[in-house]
C-alpha cells in the first residue's frame, strides 16, 4: 500500500487528537507538520502517534519531546527500527496493568483473531485482573480489554450492533514488539519454527508459546 498524502495525514492525525481539522490550536500547527512529516504517511505510526499525544497535555512542549523521541524520519527510511520507536513509545506510556495485559497477547500467533471472552478468562485465570469498586473480575477485565482497542495497541476485530468488539487481532509490527519486550522480562518466550530448541537459555521459563 502506498502511504498517505499530506491532507489525508493531516485529517486522520487532526482528527483522532481534536475530532476536527479546525481545532488544533495555531501554536501546534508547525509542530504537527514536524510530527506528520516523520510518520512518513504510514497510517499505524500516525495512529500510534496521535493516540498518544490525545493523552497527554496539549502543548507545544509535550509535543516536542514525543517529536524528539520518535528518531529518525519515516518518510525517507520507511525503517522497521523507526516504526519500533513509536509503538515502543506508545507501549511505555501505558499503566502497568494494561502492559501486562498487553504483553500477554503475544502468546497468539500472528493474525490470529483472538475472543474477547477467552482472553478474558485467561487475564483472570494468569491472576492480572483485581475487583475494583464493586465490579466483578470479569468486569474490570472486559474493560482492560476495550481500553486496549481505544487507546489503538489492538484492532478490533467482529464488532457487534452495539458497538463493541467481540474479538481483536494484533498488527504484525506491534506483536514483533511484544515479542521482544516479552522476551527481555522473561514474561512469555515463543518459539516458532525457526527455533527447534532452548538448551542456551538461562533460568526458568514462565510462559511458553509454540
Amino acid at each position: 500500500m502506498k502511504p498517505l498524502n499530506g491532507s489525508h495525514s493531516k485529517r486522520l492525525f487532526l482528527k483522532t487528537i481534536f475530532g476536527s481539522e479546525d481545532c488544533c490550536p495555531d501554536m501546534l500547527r508547525d509542530i504537527s507538520y514536524e510530527i506528520l512529516k516523520k510518520c512518513g504517511g504510514l497510517p499505524l505510526a500516525i495512529n500510534s502517534i496521535s493516540h498518544l499525544l490525545a493523552r497527554g497535555p496539549i502543548n507545544k512542549q509535550e509535543w516536542e519531546k514525543v517529536k524528539r523521541s520518535i528518531g529518525s524520519d519515516l518518510s525517507k527510511s520507511q525503517s522497521l527500527e523507526g516504526m519500533k520507536n513509536i509503538l515502543s513509545l506508545s507501549y511505555n506510556v501505558l499503566p502497568g496493568h494494561l502492559k501486562t495485559c498487553l504483553l500477554y497477547l503475544s502468546i497468539f500467533p500472528e493474525d490470529y483473531v483472538i475472543d474477547k471472552e477467552r482472553l478474558v478468562r485467561r487475564w483472570i485465570a494468569e491472576g492480572f485482573i483485581s475487583e475494583e469498586r464493586g465490579q466483578s473480575k470479569q468486569d474490570v477485565a472486559e474493560k482492560y480489554f476495550y481500553e486496549l482497542i481505544n487507546k489503538n495497541m489492538v484492532q478490533p476485530v467482529d464488532i457487534g450492533h452495539d458497538g463493541k468488539a467481540r474479538a481483536c487481532r494484533v498488527h504484525d509490527m506491534m506483536l514483533e514488539l511484544l515479542i521482544s519486550k516479552s522476551a527481555e522480562e522473561n514474561f512469555i518466550t515463543v518459539v516458532d519454527s525457526g527455533q527447534t530448541v532452548l538448551a542456551n537459555r538461562q533460568g526458568f521459563i514462565r510462559r511458553l508459546s509454540i
